[in-house]
């Protein structure tokens, strides 16, 4: 059963002493020094225009702060005359007393006013006619399942505020049924709730599925608790609610009424409830736990995040905050594990939701922290994150805090938890010194259960080497430009970051905190007093040398219409690996095959150039996809429509509708939908196989695991060979005017000549171009006729930096000239270095010619051109998959045999020579492992 309920009566009281604290120290030992705290029950953020913290919380409690950690309450919880919150507050709250919450059941002799949240709403039309108010939903309740939600406004964020209506009533019977008190007598019948006039109005049709046997259905239904307000995208403005009983449900609400939306009932596109009273379902149900909905979009991830707590609400109930994501508002909500949040009678609760903190205890803790939930999240005003709930403590009491910590997304756009609360410590944005994290840690992982039961930490060690021992094994390793962190624990990966912060004693060390796909969450703390410095910032080089950024300079596609690809952010011209959301293998062409009418498949990532893609925009949204080693062909639709089932081949490109595609994005992936069917399909994986070969089709697009592709560059090399370079921040060409490299709207063929050490020379027409004098100065112009040794870097979006010395590079700052300035990572310092084919080459642009050996065997010249190309890698490729059908010679046989020479043509063989064709290695043979 759900002790919430029960308890109301009694936790009235016992967080009304605490209020009385008001900033002082509480009853429970003071865990970190200097901290005023708080006792504010299922706590509401909100940060009020003018900089200031406040959480609303259940029993009329708030509480705010200027710093995120030291509180004072200002509240003055259920005073029943000249309370802060509603002034008269029989009176006021009279239409929602009137069904529950006031003297009647469970809150006999009292009160119970439970989960508000407080909002701004800046196009509420309030009763003098001027718009803007901040409107306070919150819920009434007498049992685990007769409730109303209401909301009042208030043109002051601390009130008081003034009823307005109730929204959402439960617990509600088909006939006349009574609860009494000494002065309470209220009919459950729904005719005594909003449905009849919402009936009447139109707005909702009555269903018998609401009752069972006359009683209301609440294993369907749900309690109408705990709301909180939430928007999409577009503005909408939502309310989510709910608890245990029939499960969490959403309804879009009106900005200038506070009013609910209501919908036609029905099903989502994936099965759920729509019922037109209640909303839309988004997880629960057959009175399975799960109560404090809370959701939050995240515009860096492109997820919504619908929080929930399971177990019972005291210390040892196994109170415990759960995480799903969707991309749309309204869900399907799942979890790491892919599971969705709707429950079934069989359902596992516990198998369902990122577990994100049980009870637990670090040595820094002078108690345990006991039933750490009914959270709420904020996004600050300079981007960070930060979490929010109530705990309670190992102390033999109900006595509970506020709590904040901070939050972070990782990789795969999951939050972490910082271990400890919030003292003031950020991240450091370039992560930490090996030596710093390495050491003894306490370990916790905080498992799946919702058993109450305290988890103790262990101890476990990261090594310098990367290896973790102790009680539990694997491996770690930080991010090479940030603190982000892989943890590998018994073959389970858990991503998140390592940060240095303070524990609850006041003592800073270094922690980590990660999830995995197994809904847990894991967290270490160093033993020892942090005493190292952040990571400095360095040039972080993410160039892939077995990977080249010109293939075929025969086929070189040029650039796109902009720098980016639609609205995406992703950058055009760059080259991507493809790989599919469900499978996780690649778009893949079989055995490197270039010839048009070529099957498309997906196969196990091998970083070849058959896996590789430019995509280039072309304007409206839509884009190319092409081939790198053959960049005259592209990926299409086999024919020109939307129909399902059309196979997706290689075609050479010609910009017809089936060659062209747009990248939709859901979540940290994307839709790529064909304009032949007008967006309305994309690429589909067959029958979501996950095996290599499954076939890649075009299916009406709906958003399934099998079509989202997510987009990772290939970080290739910058070779020998001409291009057009491309400022990133302008998005105009560079090209040289008057002996200087400027910003123009015209292209110019630059050349690239690479050498063996790394370094490179750029020129214009034969002119090398270069730092004016050789000056290390910031500020001083890049010109031409100047030869300087320059280094070329790929950046974590696949964009190019031009490095001038160890710290320097070409910078795009203004709109007319290329200077030097110090590297920073600047859009401004990055470019789009695009391919210029041979044929679009002016006469007095001077080419490189290939360099080849003068023995009888070219080694690695397969096809006997005279040259060592990807082209002979192909071959190489070509004759292990069908001898009989891609032959090759005696003397072709000879030149491919490069890797461990006379150890037969094989796979390393083809790897070799793109190696060499990318300047990995500077000679052929090579033998190397």
């Amino acid at each position: 059963m759900d002790i919430k309920r029960i308890a109301a009566a009694v936790m009235s009281c016992v967080i009304a002493a605490g209020a009385g604290v008001s900033g002082g120290l509480s009853p429970v030992q003071v865990l970190a020094a200097g901290k005023s705290r708080v006792s504010v029950h299922d706590p509401s953020i909100i940060k009020a225009n003018d900089g200031t913290y406040y959480v609303f919380g259940s029993h009329i409690d708030a509480a705010r702060t200027g710093d995120l950690q030291n509180w004072r309450t200002f509240t003055n919880g259920y005073a029943r005359t000249n309370n802060v919150e509603f002034g008269d507050l029989s009176a006021n709250l009279k239409k929602a007393f009137d069904w529950a919450g006031e003297d009647l059941e469970d809150c006999v002799g009292g009160f119970a006013v439970w989960a508000p949240d407080v909002v701004w709403n800046k196009d509420y039309i309030n009763a003098d006619g001027s718009k803007g108010a901040y409107l306070m939903y919150f819920c009434t309740s007498s049992t685990y399942m007769r409730s109303v939600i209401g909301f009042a406004a208030s043109k002051n964020i601390e009130g008081p505020y003034t009823f307005v209506d109730t929204l959402i009533y439960s617990g509600f019977t088909s006939g006349d049924s009574y609860a009494k008190s000494s002065t309470k007598n209220v009919n459950r019948k729904y005719t005594s709730t909003n449905i009849d006039e919402l009936i009447a109005a139109g707005e909702v049709t009555y269903n018998n599925s609401w009752f069972t046997n006359g009683g209301y259905n609440n294993q369907a239904f749900p309690n109408a608790i705990d709301p909180t307000i939430y928007y999409d995208t577009d503005g909408k403005m939502y309310m989510v609610y709910g608890s245990w009983s029939g499960g969490i449900f959403t309804l879009q609400i009106d900005p200038s009424t506070g009013r609910c939306i209501h919908p036609k009932s029905g099903r989502t596109a994936d099965g759920r409830l729509i019922d037109s009273y209640f909303g839309t379902k988004l997880a629960g149900g057959f009175h399975k736990s799960g109560e404090g909905p809370f959701i939050e979009y995240n515009p860096d991830t492109g997820y919504y995040y619908l929080w929930e707590t399971y177990g019972g609400l005291f210390s040892e109930g196994g109170y415990n905050m759960r995480v799903f994501r969707s991309t749309s508002p309204t869900g399907p909500f799942t979890d790491p594990a892919g599971r969705s949040g709707i429950m079934e009678a069989n359902s596992d609760l516990d198998s369902t939701g990122l577990k994100v903190m049980g009870n637990y205890k670090f040595s820094s803790l002078n108690k345990a922290y006991m039933a750490c939930g009914h959270n709420s999240v904020l996004k600050d005003d300079d981007g960070r994150w930060y979490l929010f709930y109530h705990a309670r403590f190992d102390d033999g009491t109900e006595y509970h805090e506020v709590r904040v910590h901070s939050m972070y997304f990782n990789a795969e756009g999951w939050p972490v938890v910082s271990p400890f609360e919030y003292s003031g410590d950020a991240m450091s944005a370039n992560g930490y010194e090996t030596a710093d994290i390495a050491g003894d840690y306490e370990y916790i992982d905080h498992g799946n259960s919702t058993d109450g039961k305290i988890i103790g930490s262990q101890k476990v060690t990261l090594s310098a080497d990367g290896k973790i021992t102790g009680a539990v094994t694997g491996t770690w390793s930080q991010a090479e430009d940030s603190a982000e962190a892989v943890l590998n624990i018994g073959g389970q990966k858990y991503s998140g970051y390592f940060l240095a912060a303070h524990d609850e004693s006041g003592r800073k060390v270094m922690t980590f905190t990660a999830v995995g796909s197994n809904n847990r969450t894991v967290w270490g703390a160093k033993t020892a007093a942090y005493a190292g410095k952040d990571r400095e910032g360095g040039i972080v080089d993410y160039t892939d040398k077995n990977s080249s950024l010109i293939n075929n300079a025969y086929t070189a596609s040029g650039g796109g219409k902009s720098v980016y690809i639609g609205d995406t952010g992703l950058l055009s011209g760059v080259s991507y690996y493809i790989t599919n959301k469900n499978s996780g293998k690649v778009i893949d062409l079989p055995n490197g095959v270039m010839d048009a009418g070529t099957n498309i498949q997906q196969w196990e990532y091998n970083g070849l150039f058959a896996q590789q893609w430019r995509i280039i925009d072309e304007g409206d949204g839509w884009c190319r996809i092409v081939a790198l080693g053959d960049e005259s062909k592209c990926i299409a639709a086999a024919s020109s429509s939307g129909d399902d089932g059309v196979n997706i081949e290689l075609q050479t490109y010609n910009g017809t509708d089936a060659q062209l595609w747009k990248l939709v994005r859901s979540g940290m992936s994307y839709g790529i939908v064909s304009k032949c069917s007008g967006g309305k399909s994309g690429l589909d994986v067959y029958e979501w196989s996950t095996k290599d070969g499954g076939n890649i089709n075009q299916w009406n697009y709906w958003e399934g695991d099998c079509q989202l592709w997510e987009l990772s560059p290939v970080y290739p090399s910058v070779n020998s060979g001409t291009y057009a370079i491309r400022s990133l921040s302008s998005g105009k060409y560079l090209s040289i005017a008057d002996g200087k490299a400027v910003q123009s709207g015209e292209r110019s063929v630059f050349t690239v000549t690479t050498n063996s050490d790394g370094s490179c020379g750029i020129s214009c027409n034969g002119a090398a171009i270069g730092v004016h004098g050789g000056t290390s100065e910031n500020g001083a112009p890049v010109v031409s006729g100047t030869d300087s040794e320059l280094r070329i870097i790929c950046n974590k979006d696949g964009s190019y930096s031009v490095l001038t010395g160890e710290k320097s590079a070409f910078d795009a700052i203004g709109q007319t000239e290329i200077c030097q300035s110090e590297y920073s990572g600047a859009d401004s310092q990055k470019f789009i270095f695009e391919p210029v084919i041979y044929e679009d080459i002016p006469e007095e642009t001077t080419v490189p010619t290939e360099v080849t050996t003068e023995t009888e065997i070219v080694w690695g010249d397969v096809n006997g051109d005279g040259r060592v190309t990807l082209a002979d890698s192909l071959a190489v490729l070509q004759f292990i998959a069908n001898e009989d059908k891609y032959p090759l010679d005696d003397r072709a046989k000879r030149a491919a045999d490069v890797y461990e020479c006379g150890g037969g043509i094989t796979a390393m063989d083809s790897i070799s020579i793109q190696r060499y064709d990318v300047g990995a290695i500077d000679k052929l043979p090579e033998s190397y492992k």
